[in-house]
């Protein structure tokens, strides 16, 4: 029983969450660079807007689906800092496949491969950082995790844009091989993650708390939790569905930003790089920090379901704030309005983990947070490319209507998940005030 009340001591338990920071960052600038890159890409390889989404988007979070539940087990029964190490090296190793790659069938094996790899971080993360800090001390370390992608995302931009810099022109590898400057990028970003998975050799796994408990639960929690839920749809049905909705928002920006400033501002990918990539580093960051302190002004002041409210005026601020920006800004202005979305697109995200975990009993949060990221990847990651590029391809049928089809997604996802965050209040109040779920 000792065992479960002695913590690591801070200095330790910070380095590690750094790492695990660290890691996540690496995941995200490895994720995401394919949407900076994405226009020369296509052009290499003669793609459509619509082929080029499926691989951005499906070509990565189907095996990142797939290969979250065998991660997640092995983080269950195994130690986790080798599962974090497999991850690792596998996603870097499928990094500069992509940039090996020479078609496009070639390319979303990579890609998938870096899917693959990354499904092991999360829950791995997620389970350590549980172990290194007590739960009332738990909140602001997963808040500075939770910053990784954000920070990743706006680095992918700045780094991307420097390497263009220096190469610029195909490059001669081995003798025959010739690299286009896109397919550099992606071999040099897998490096670090390499370095970091040799690393955490060094780490040690932290002992497990509470696991005697978990293990008594379990297979109430595996076949209980959905028909759970079910019968509390009330108050889930916002964080996962609602929440949906947004990070289509969330995906569908960082993934076509990038072109829509190219094509429609006539912007050089450096400039894009550098300027966006700002935006997306510094917006981002903000954004995940403020929703949990906006949260518990809210609730200071007593107003009931403060998440769901801050969620509605993030929804309804998107609604007016996206047609505007995409379609009315100039260049001189645009990237105001992209770093304001920017900012309430990541505001609530924190809120929809945390009180996911507030209103679940202990011995179902793990699946039910499991059913988050599989929702909001399968939605967000899977669908935020491809419905911008389904618009601009078979409704508007024309690449320079990209700002219309930008446009068009806040038009629909805004006011749904306004909606659907406006009428959960009442269940969602309940299940905070009473404790009951």
């Amino acid at each position: 029983m000792s065992t479960q009340t002695i913590w690591p001591n801070k200095r330790y338990a910070w380095s590690f969450t750094s790492i695990l920071l660290f890691a996540y960052i690496i995941s995200f600038i490895d994720r995401q660079m394919i949407n900076y890159l994405a226009l020369d890409i296509k052009e290499d390889m003669g793609l459509s807007d619509f082929q080029m989404s499926f691989i951005m988007g499906w070509g990565f979070v189907l095996s990142y689906i797939i290969f979250s539940i065998p991660f997640g087990r092995f983080v269950d029964k195994i130690n986790r800092v080798r599962v974090l190490i497999g991850g690792i090296v596998i996603w870097s190793i499928a990094t500069a496949g992509c940039g090996l790659s020479k078609g496009p069938f070639q390319l979303i094996l990579s890609r998938s491969g870096v899917g693959a790899g990354e499904a092991a971080l999360t829950p791995a993360s997620w389970s350590i950082i549980s172990d290194l800090f007590p739960v009332e001390r738990r909140g602001f370390p997963m808040s500075i995790y939770l910053m990784g992608p954000y920070i990743g995302q706006g680095l992918s931009l700045l780094f991307g844009a420097q390497i263009l810099r220096i190469y610029n022109e195909p490059i001669n590898l081995f003798g025959n091989l010739i690299l286009q400057p896109w397919q550099v990028i992606f071999i040099i970003i897998a490096i670090p993650g390499i370095i970091l998975g040799l690393f955490m050799f060094t780490l040690k796994d932290p002992s497990r708390k509470g696991v005697a408990e978990d293990e008594t639960r379990e297979k109430d929690s595996l076949k209980q939790v959905f028909s759970y839920v079910l019968n509390n749809i009330g108050a889930y049905f916002p964080l996962l569905v609602g929440s949906a909705f947004i990070v289509v928002l969330l995906y569908g920006v960082q993934s076509w930003v990038p072109i829509f400033l190219q094509r429609i501002h006539e912007w050089e990918l450096t400039r894009v790089g550098d300027q966006y990539g700002l935006v997306a580093l510094f917006a981002g960051s903000l954004g995940v920090i403020s929703g949990p302190i906006v949260e518990r002004f809210l609730t200071k002041m007593k107003i009931n379901a403060a998440t769901l409210i801050v969620c509605f005026i993030t929804a309804i601020v998107l609604t007016i704030l996206g047609p505007i920006t995409f379609l009315m800004l100039s260049s001189d202005y645009v990237l105001y309005g992209i770093f304001i979305i920017s900012f309430f697109i990541t505001l609530p995200l924190a809120l929809f983990a945390t009180s996911l975990q507030n209103i679940t009993p202990n011995h179902y949060r793990g699946v039910v947070s499991g059913l988050y990221v599989l929702t909001v990847n399968i939605t967000g990651y899977g669908l935020g490319p491809m419905v911008v590029a389904f618009f601009t391809d078979k409704v508007f049928k024309d690449e320079m209507a990209i700002d219309m089809s930008m446009a068009t997604i806040f038009l629909i996802c805004g006011p749904i998940s306004a909606i659907i965050f406006y009428l959960g209040r009442g269940p969602f109040s309940k299940a905070v005030r009473t404790k009951k779920l």
